[in-house]
């Protein structure tokens, strides 16, 4: 069951695009990128870099937390950390940063985070280059837009990153983390 969302007023169209992609990516994800530890599994519509390319070097993603909660951090950990949430509910937490940041955490059986997406809408200018997610041994290769989408699998860490990015001078990036099935 997803966390839904209720607030007063409309949204933006910036925060819907956002909302549909972390949607996207959870029910793309969800059932067929965690079957094989040693290839990527997405539909290639939405896949542009194969696993594959990614230096054997690189083991553990350039970010691992977001305002020092990880995954597997207690539900706990995200109250203290983050503070009071929009939502909070037994599958987990969702938080509004100044309507420029968004986040979605959801929690596993032992109300542990299991996966946690971080949107920023375009008036957001502190919102993560590739670089800062992956760092400089993975190559952004955007489409012809100027869009980017990567997920990169950690099987050492126990979870996987993806960043996306929408086209424009004013992007909307979101950065998700999700819990490897198997970990």
């Amino acid at each position: 069951m997803l966390i839904e969302m209720s607030r007063k007023g409309s949204r933006s169209v910036a925060l819907q695009a956002g909302f549909t992609l972390l949607l996207l990516l959870w029910t793309t994800t969800g059932a067929s990128a965690q079957t094989n530890d040693n290839k990527l599994t997405v539909p290639t519509a939405t896949m542009q870099n194969e696993e594959s390319q990614i230096p054997k070097a690189v083991k553990k993603p350039a970010l691992q937390n977001y305002k020092d909660i990880k995954i597997g951090s207690t539900a706990d950990e995200v109250r203290d950390k983050l503070g009071k949430a929009v939502i909070d509910d037994k599958d987990g937490f969702y938080y509004e940063f100044d309507d420029i940041e968004l986040v979605q955490i959801r929690l596993d059986a032992d109300k542990k985070i299991r996966l946690m997406s971080v949107t920023y809408t375009n008036k957001n200018k502190n919102a993560p280059k590739f670089e800062d997610v992956f760092g400089t041994d993975i190559a952004v290769e955007p489409n012809t837009d100027g869009k980017v989408y990567k997920r990169v699998r950690y099987p050492e860490a126990g979870y996987w990153v993806a960043y996306s990015r929408t086209a424009g001078d004013k992007p909307t990036v979101t950065v998700t983390m999700q819990k490897l099935k198997n970990k």
